[in-house]
């Protein structure tokens, strides 16, 4: 349910705000918000570069969260996003503890695990927290609801994310991404969790615009977890694939080789983070589709899609994440821990990325087939 409270006043602290995430968000939010975006990062000199470099009043601070004090920052603060994934929580306590609203974009289970648990405390205090604030979870967990929403009962729903090759992540995001590639996870199939492996399985999607359907893979990513339980759905899958295709089955070939555990030794791990970082050639392509299986208003089966495609997912992670606070900051303060497609009306947040993301476009809800 929707919480209108009195607009909040006070600074937009971004914490990694110099990574590649936080610049998104830093430039989508402070032009609208001119001296009340801060810069924040363990560099003085990196947040001040960029917070100069951005203009409109923003301002660089060094900031440490599993390190510092939080209650001098957050006396003047109204938001904090965070862009990066602290070894401790503290820092997300803190802020909920003082009232201070609480965006975060990690995709890492274990923390969205420790940051429910905050859901009393923020409900006492009068804060709010939103969790899954990116692509995958984020966008997939709107499109997922949105799409759930057109039929009358969702057996299945199927999440896709495409990943273009020349597009560009900070090393945090490609670490996870290679610590992922090949674990083992669970995921809901028919109600119960089941044990599944990483790019072990396949499945194909023909996303909107494309002449043939293409292969995606198993992937760890919480959203299929959360969106299982938000939404009380019985089977639940995300999936990842890259563009150029021949990468997706490249990908898929060193799993079943084995190739995982090699990238588990430090100096080839390093060369190719290292090359990932220099070499950016192709697309970067980042789009999302969402499909929902089940029973069709009137009766009959069907399926229902809905699609977002973009470019840079960290531009589009920026973008998901300033709607929110933009959202926060207007009023839309329910107080509590919630996840993205609890937070906020999916059809609005994602019309309001397609209108303000230049290249970006939105398919809704197919008419179920």
């Amino acid at each position: 349910m929707r919480v209108v409270q009195p607009r909040r006043e006070g600074n937009v602290v971004i914490v990694g705000g110099y990574g590649q995430v936080g610049q998104a968000v830093a430039r989508a939010l402070a032009p609208t918000l001119p001296g009340r975006v801060v810069v924040a990062g363990r560099s003085q000199s990196r947040a001040e570069s960029f917070a100069t470099s951005l203009g409109h009043g923003a301002r660089g601070l060094r900031f440490d969260a599993d390190a510092e004090d939080a209650g001098p920052l957050l006396a003047d603060t109204a938001a904090v996003v965070m862009c990066v994934d602290p070894r401790r929580t503290g820092f997300a306590e803190r802020c909920l503890q003082a009232g201070v609203d609480y965006v975060d974009v990690t995709a890492k289970q274990e923390s969205l695990d420790a940051l429910e648990r905050f859901d009393a405390l923020a409900r006492a205090a009068g804060g709010t927290a939103v969790l899954g604030v990116g692509v995958a979870p984020g966008l997939t967990n709107l499109l997922g609801a949105w799409a759930a929403s057109r039929m009358e009962a969702v057996e299945r729903l199927d999440l896709f994310l495409l990943m273009g090759a020349a597009d560009v992540h900070g090393v945090a995001a490609l670490e996870w991404t290679l610590d992922n590639l090949a674990v083992d996870f669970d995921v809901y199939r028919e109600g119960r969790l089941q044990r599944v492996h990483g790019f072990r399985e396949r499945a194909d999607v023909r996303f909107p615009g494309e002449a043939r359907a293409r292969g995606a893979w198993r992937f760890n990513f919480p959203d299929q977890r959360t969106l299982a339980r938000t939404l009380s759905l019985p089977t639940v899958s995300t999936w990842l694939g890259f563009e150029p295709p021949w990468l997706t089955s490249l990908v898929a070939l060193a799993v079943r080789l084995g190739a995982a555990r090699w990238l588990r030794a430090p100096r080839l791990r390093g060369a190719l983070l290292g090359l990932a970082g220099r070499v950016h050639s192709g697309s970067d392509v980042c789009a999302v589709l969402a499909r929902a299986e089940g029973m069709l208003p009137g009766g009959r089966r069907g399926v229902c899609e809905a699609s977002l495609h973009g470019r840079q997912e960290a531009v589009l992670t920026g973008e998901v994440a300033a709607e929110v606070v933009r959202e926060l900051l207007a009023g839309n303060r329910p107080g509590g821990v919630l996840h993205l497609e609890r937070f906020t009306e999916p059809e609005k947040l994602l019309r309001r990325i397609e209108a303000r993301s230049p290249g970006t476009r939105l398919w809704p809800p197919s008419s179920p087939r």
